[in-house]
């Protein structure tokens, strides 16, 4: 194959890559349909109807637009806020059962699909549960020792390694629009469903979410939990770590200390706990004073606590 040649396999896979998956497409047209005329021109009726409905609305709501209130559904899809999040790129097959349990978001993106019987453990701390997960990687890795192969036209890599699991664990690297990576660990078919995973693989760039908090407008980086009312964010930089729960810390009581209004304290670790909207914050940083970790807890900005962008925690495709 020459070079041209590679070029619009190349350019034809990442158009591929695109292309919405043909899953519900598929299961929308073996659905039973009716063919009654009078079903249709009841549609075309309703249809004309509720355009006139929307035009009539559009008219006056018009004359009377406001920014919409910063604890509406309509404020979190506004752009600016510094927490939304981009999920560019989603697949739509999963091992039965799998539902997603960790968002990572960053300079690289990462989404944790685990069996529903494991989304209580912690992914931050889970060794040997298996798992999948699909990240966007800023550039290929060394591919030194893995095997080249193909993901819908588009070269791919792959290799199987013996990691923390009791079976070994298959990556999957692939370059569509950006560099993909799957890995499975736990299933003993782990290249064949490596491989349907990256297969099902889209691009959606109305993929977001809003992180839970942001601090400084940036967004917590890590995002994880059980159910959408059981869930942990955390934000980390080289003097901080910051997180805020549904779950109790381990330590609330040490010496008392004046934060966001309400009384905390200076736990036996060093760390500044509060709880706050029904939420325990954690500030800790080795070595960083009272006054530092009270400066840095006050300038975290909660997002819409009464509906937070959780719905997506314990839920499979």
């Amino acid at each position: 194959m020459n070079d041209t040649e590679q070029l619009i396999k190349d350019a034809l896979g990442q158009l591929a890559e695109r292309t919405p998956h043909p899953g519900p497409t598929l299961n929308a047209l073996r659905r039973k349909r009716k063919q009654q005329r009078s079903n249709i021109f009841l549609m075309a009726t309703a249809g004309v109807a509720a355009v006139a409905v929307l035009i009539f609305a559009g008219v006056v709501a018009s004359d009377r637009y406001a920014p919409p209130d910063a604890n509406s559904a309509a404020a979190a899809l506004m752009p600016g806020t510094g927490q939304t999040v981009d999920i560019e790129y989603t697949p739509h097959w999963l091992p039965d059962g799998y539902v997603e349990t960790f968002r990572s978001v960053g300079e690289e993106t990462t989404r944790v699909w685990v069996p529903a019987s494991a989304k209580d453990v912690d992914p931050t701390l889970q060794t040997g549960h298996p798992r999948v997960s699909l990240t966007s990687l800023q550039a290929l890795p060394d591919l030194s020792g893995w095997l080249e192969t193909s993901v819908r036209g588009l070269k791919a890599w792959a290799r199987t390694v013996q990691g923390q699991s009791a079976g070994p664990t298959t990556e999957l690297v692939w370059q569509a629009q950006d560099v993909l990576r799957v890995s499975v660990r736990g299933q003993e078919a782990g290249q064949q469903t490596a491989m349907s995973v990256a297969e099902s693989v889209r691009s959606d760039t109305k993929i977001s979410f809003l992180t839970p908090f942001s601090l400084d407008g940036k967004p917590a980086g890590d995002v994880w939990g059980s159910t959408p009312s059981r869930w942990t964010a955390r934000w980390h930089s080289e003097k901080y770590v910051v997180t805020v729960s549904t779950s109790t810390p381990a330590q609330t009581s040490g010496t008392p200390v004046s934060v966001r209004g309400r009384q905390g304290a200076i736990v036996a670790d060093g760390s500044l706990v509060v709880r706050d909207s029904g939420l325990w914050l954690t500030v800790s940083g080795d070595g960083q004073s009272t006054d530092d970790l009270v400066d840095t807890a006050t300038r975290v900005s909660l997002q819409h606590m009464d509906h937070p962008d959780t719905e997506w925690i314990g839920k499979g495709l």
